[in-house]
């Protein structure tokens, strides 16, 4: 075999130059062929076991957040539950009271459902309309289980006639039409009515430890994105891969995609779709996970399966976490394309190496040409070689001059913007980690402070113990605003904000709340709140997201409190334009220079007066509040005369959704 390799390079009519490039070409062939059948193999297992472990993992990512959820509602009705208000409401079957202070709960926590039962199961009453009461839930497992005391929560199936009764929109939010989907299992029913809800139910304790009734309540999960697109953040952080997410997450009820941001070919959710039969077989029939390739709506996934069940362990949906197959299938791909470009350029390099040798005339105008290329792309890192002392190697010296330069000066440029990069990162960072640690502790501290001064925890004997809470709670709500105000630059500023329109009374959802919760503040002050052009107020609606707009009015709400006159009044109005909404927010106060009404919507903006000083704010509510509005497609300005009042107003464009 060598011998006659041997004859072949050393024949009497090969030149030099042939024998070289026979050579270098023999070598590459042997040892490029030899690296892509071994090499396309195992990168190819290694790549797949690695996605399936990655897979893995991300479903108990995604499990903690499912379960972090369910824990949350649980935690919200205990807390309620142990308030003095609500034990002597029961005790005293106040239903009003009862009513008025829960669904302000439910609205104020998310929750789609809070109910309460009396000790023999009969509802007292509901938080959202048609507020149905009298019916019996003691045949409800976790109700009847909270009447043994217990503290529950798991994920439950609510029937088509209990949703209703929770409330109408609920059914309506539940029900769903099958939509054809490839490879799934056939079934007798096109529709689902039922519903799919995370639950948590408590019991109603007086002093004795003696049952009073039941609180239960919880989220209803059929088309609510909370969860799976938490899961999809914080899991594969928003990556995509040819214009589709690379990673998805689903929650499904029995078979059906009730909660998912797996898209269809035209782009939405795929919400109405179904597993396929492999998946349905193994998981929903045996209750057994799934790991491995699976088909889903559209796409190959490389996916993630797992058993949902109820408080009586039994089998009623799945969770599911999928990784997109292709990149791992494009990248395998990509391996065996690497290994060939590396042979072919192995060819190619042997066949332009001996004429390269050959042109050591124009070679260091080549490599000019080569290195201006490069700096035209952004390349300083090459310089030509000097090779002679003629005029082509001055010019080749004074080239190289002049690329040092360039490169050093890149380099300072790219030391101080990254830099720059590094300080705002890790100014986000801070930012998020400080707001994040101190928002779930000063819950806990608002809660507790709450039942101190409702005297859920015993009796205040004196004024100045009451005083002193007061006080303290307070300047808790004080810390809070404060910590949603750097969470929301948070998002603001990572890009993370997002709108989720829906169709909402203004006032009911928005601006309802938040004069609740500044109640205090509006008494320790002695500031009145009038509600002008009320009437037409309490009955707009419009597309926008509850929560964002609720932040909008509660800083200028509490900016009217915080710097309005003392005993004054605060005008809250709104009036209807042909093609947008316009809502406004006046005080009686010092009012604002000329000058700074445009400034203080800028990010960490105060004004310097006495006044300011004494009340200082994070400046950062005003500059939330525009990136919203801006957000929602509106517009915000002030108004003012100053040393007399302050006006704040904003609009919302008519059914435009924002971005």
């Amino acid at each position: 075999m060598w011998e006659k390799i041997q004859f072949w390079v050393n024949r009497p009519f090969r030149t030099l130059r042939s024998k070289l490039v026979f050579s270098f070409l023999l070598v590459v062939l042997v040892g490029g062929t030899a690296s892509i059948v071994i090499g396309t193999r195992m990168v190819g297992n290694t790549i797949i076991a690695e996605a399936h472990k990655k897979v893995q993992h991300d479903l108990s990512s995604a499990w903690m957040i499912y379960q972090e959820k369910l824990t949350r509602i649980q935690d919200v009705l205990s807390l309620t539950a142990k308030r003095d208000l609500i034990i002597r409401a029961v005790m005293g079957n106040q239903v009003e009271l009862l009513k008025r202070d829960l669904e302000r709960v439910r609205i104020d926590y998310g929750l789609d459902v809070l109910t309460v039962v009396d000790r023999k199961g009969i509802v007292l009453t509901r938080t959202r309309s048609p507020y149905c009461s009298q019916d019996y839930k003691g045949n409800d497992e976790l109700v009847r289980r909270a009447l043994r005391k217990e503290i529950v929560a798991s994920t439950e199936i609510i029937p088509h006639d209990d949703l209703v009764q929770e409330g109408t929109d609920l059914a309506r939010q539940a029900y769903m039409e099958f939509i054809p989907t490839p490879r799934a299992k056939g079934r007798m029913e096109d529709r689902e009515t039922a519903g799919m809800m995370l639950k948590a139910a408590v019991p109603i304790l007086d002093m004795n430890n003696e049952v009073w009734g039941v609180l239960y309540g919880g989220s209803l999960l059929n088309r609510n994105y909370e969860i799976v697109d938490r899961i999809k953040d914080a899991v594969f952080r928003g990556e995509r891969y040819k214009g589709k997410d690379t990673g998805t997450a689903t929650i499904m009820q029995w078979d059906l995609r009730v909660s998912t941001n797996v898209r269809d070919k035209s782009g939405l959710r795929a919400i109405g779709t179904r597993v396929s039969q492999e998946v349905y077989d193994q998981v929903l029939e045996n209750g057994r996970s799934f790991i491995d390739r699976a088909f889903v709506v559209s796409e190959w996934y490389i996916a993630a399966y797992e058993p949902i069940r109820n408080i009586k362990g039994e089998v009623i949906g799945i969770l599911y976490v999928g990784t997109l197959e292709a990149p791992y299938t494009d990248l395998r791909k990509n391996v065996v394309y690497s290994f060939l470009a590396v042979a072919f350029f192995g060819l190619v390099l042997v066949l332009f190496l001996a004429y390269f040798l050959t042109r050591s005339v124009t070679r260091p105008i080549d490599n000019l040409m080569k290195a201006t290329e490069g700096i035209a792309g952004g390349d300083f890192s090459h310089e030509v070689p000097v090779e002679s002392r003629d005029e082509v190697g001055r010019l080749a010296a004074s080239f190289n001059r002049m690329i040092r330069t360039l490169r050093a000066t890149m380099e300072e440029l790219y030391v101080v913007n990254t830099r720059l990069q590094d300080l705002n990162r890790h100014y986000l960072e801070m930012v998020s980690f400080i707001t994040h640690e101190l928002n779930q502790p000063m819950g806990v501290l608002k809660g507790y402070l709450i039942m101190l001064h409702d005297e859920s925890l015993g009796p205040l004997t004196t004024s100045k113990q009451r005083q002193a809470v007061g006080t303290m709670l307070r300047n808790v709500n004080l810390l809070i605003n404060m910590i949603q105000k750097y969470l929301q630059l948070g998002r603001i500023e990572s890009g993370r904000m997002e709108v989720n329109k829906a169709r909402i009374p203004i006032f009911a959802e928005a601006l309802a709340p938040v004069l609740e919760d500044e109640k205090q503040q509006l008494d320790a002050r002695r500031m009145q709140v009038v509600l002008e052009n009320e009437e037409a107020f309490r009955k707009v609606e419009e597309e926008a997201d509850p929560v964002l707009l609720r932040i909008v009015f509660s800083n200028l709400v509490g900016n009217a409190i915080k710097y309005g006159k003392e005993g004054g009044k605060i005008w809250v109005g709104f009036r209807e334009e042909p093609n947008e909404l316009w809502f406004y927010v006046k005080n009686e106060g010092r009012g604002i220079p000329p000058d700074k009404l445009n400034v203080v919507f800028d990010k960490f903006a105060r004004l310097t007066g006495e006044l300011e000083r004494r009340r200082r704010g994070t400046g950062l509510g005003l500059f939330n509040a525009k990136q919203i509005v801006e957000k929602h497609g509106g517009r915000i300005w002030a108004e003012s005369e100053e040393g007399s009042w302050a006006n704040f107003l904003f609009t919302l464009p008519k059914g435009v959704k924002g971005s």
